[in-house]
């Protein structure tokens, strides 16, 4: 199949981050759809070692912006300047807004082999590319995203409590957690 350039172009300028939507459930097939653009998405070294999982129960995806909100406070709390709190604190407010999402991707990879992490060190995950894999399989899932008329952002902010993240998800061990999408309907502004 052939897409056109001007196309193309306009899917792109079409896009945009989404972050407030409406109170209503994705559609039967549609997370099947976001599922088959991300796995069509390239893959360094032609692997296979990403997965997107979907949550659609609303009550966990609240409790992970709740969670994350707390660990965040934590982290600030811990800050020896007023200055630095106070400024990380407001920054941090864009982290967690999420928690109305219809539906959160959250997107993983497989951590480097240890062939590599003791070969290349800090280097090892530069070199293995899963999570730049993970963001180019995150970007086919909201160009398809647009294309089902849903609205999507990606997120990194609540990576910032990585750990708490990690944890509330059950993100296996030998796995990497990459960004999560919020996803879902817009939000009609009239």
């Amino acid at each position: 199949m052939s897409v056109s350039h001007d196309d193309l172009l306009a899917l792109l300028q079409a896009r945009h981050s989404c972050r407030e939507f409406a109170p209503r459930p994705l559609e039967t097939g549609m997370l099947e759809a976001l599922e088959a653009a991300f796995s069509q998405a390239p893959q360094a070294g032609g692997a296979r070692h990403l997965a997107c999982t979907f949550i659609t129960d609303a009550d966990t995806i609240r409790e992970l912006a709740d969670a994350g909100r707390r660990a965040f406070a934590g982290l600030c709390n811990e800050i020896p300047s007023a200055f630095a709190r106070e400024e990380t604190r407001r920054y941090g407010e864009n982290f967690f807004w999420f928690a109305d999402a219809p539906a959160l991707a959250v997107v993983t990879c497989r951590k480097p082999p240890a062939f590599l992490r003791v070969a290349m060190g800090d280097k090892a995950a530069l070199l293995w590319g899963g999570e730049l894999s993970g963001a180019m399989a995150a970007f086919a899932l909201l160009l398809a995203a647009q294309t089902l008329g849903l609205g999507a952002c990606c997120l990194t902010g609540p990576l910032i409590v990585w750990r708490e993240m990690e944890t509330r998800l059950a993100i296996p061990k030998h796995d990497n957690l990459v960004l999560l999408a919020a996803l879902g309907h817009r939000k009609d502004k009239t």
